[in-house]
């Protein structure tokens, strides 16, 4: 079946090309750890049946033997290696204008100041950019209590892409592993804790200098440096976190990635400390009291090749039996965000 795509040449000349050439930047680069991912080179394209990777989960240092001479030399194996997964999530955000505004948007900037196409087109980019920001932080996922709810299991049978609160809240199944610390299962699989009991994701804590150490701590032992880590909070606790330091002189906005993108940061402990204005209340009644610290080198955006932003082009809908007239254009996505290593990430809840 044959179709044809507008005739209008604002449509023609720069649609397609203002999508492909802006995608990233616009995609990317406006959400703190998407941009962090990109510029790690940690947003791949790549293909599968299923999004996985074998992840270490245990040490061989209780294998090892201390002995005198004379004594018999043991001999010990230990299961190394766990294979979690990520189904592939699926999303598309339809882009159409009809025969009167093909026709009333023409003619150049003399009857029509708006190119309507190239206006739908970059909401179309603020829509798929929006429905990643949601899902990566689990917006309308809280009960009534506040907490995670985490229905059946992680999320990972939704059509939503993978919260990082599904990745790092505790006792929560994730990436198809059962992890808890009552009955000792996958506790290596557990987000970071301050406490080391793995219950204390939603401990009340104040937005001070110390406890902010306190996760750093937390997560340090499975960090390579200081700047592999990323801080994300909201205005509230990032104006708080500034207030302290500025009175201490203890901060920079050296070394920081996100700074030269537009992003309000500042350096602490070698950490760069990210305010996303998106962490509001009304985006979500307490994500305004959320607090991330993400080892960046434990996460990865998959994107399928075939489905990476794909922006199909607008196609006339008339040519068929009991069509409009009207042209439609997709925005195509197939992809997951994945932690392969949730105790080198720390997410706290009740930070105010």
């Amino acid at each position: 079946m044959a179709t044809e795509t507008s005739s209008n040449a604002n449509i023609q000349s720069t649609t397609r090309r203002l999508f492909l050439k802006t995608v990233k930047s616009q995609v990317f680069m406006k959400m703190p750890l998407y941009a962090r991912l990109l510029l790690a080179k940690k947003i791949t394209w790549k293909g599968g049946q299923f999004i996985t990777r074998p992840v270490d989960k245990a040490e061989m240092d209780d294998v090892t033997q201390e002995y005198l001479a004379g004594a018999q030399l043991t001999q010990g194996r230990k299961t190394l290696l766990e294979t979690p997964y990520f189904h592939w999530k699926y999303a598309q955000t339809p882009v159409s204008y009809n025969v009167e505004e093909e026709l009333q948007n023409g003619g150049g900037a003399d009857t029509a100041p708006v190119d309507f196409i190239a206006f739908l087109v970059k909401k179309a980019q603020r829509a798929a950019r929006l429905t990643l920001y949601k899902n990566m932080y689990g917006i309308g996922m809280t009960d009534a209590s506040g907490l995670l709810d985490t229905g059946a299991d992680d999320g990972d049978h939704m059509a939503k892409i993978n919260s990082v609160r599904h990745a790092l809240a505790h006792d929560i199944t994730y990436a198809h592993l059962t992890r808890t610390i009552s009955s000792a299962t996958n506790t290596w699989w557990q987000g970071a804790s301050i406490d080391q009991d793995y219950v204390d994701w939603d401990t009340a804590r104040s937005p001070s200098l110390s406890n902010f150490r306190k996760v750093m701590d937390a997560v340090q032992l499975y960090a390579e440096q200081p700047g592999d880590l990323l801080c994300v909070v909201g205005p509230i606790i990032f104006r708080e976190l500034q207030s302290q330091v500025e009175t201490k002189h203890i901060y920079s906005r050296d070394g920081s990635p996100l700074a030269k993108y537009g992003f309000t940061s500042m350096v602490i402990d070698g950490v760069e400390v990210v305010m996303d204005p998106f962490l509001r209340a009304s985006q979500e009644a307490l994500a305004y009291k959320w607090m991330f610290m993400f080892n960046i080198s434990d996460w990865e955006f998959r994107l399928h090749p075939r489905r990476s932003f794909n922006f199909t082009g607008f196609k006339w809908q008339g040519d068929r039996a009991d069509g409009y007239d009207e042209w439609l254009a997709r925005i195509l996505i197939a992809g997951n965000l994945c932690c392969w290593k949730p105790n080198g990430s720390c997410y706290l809840s009740n930070v105010a």
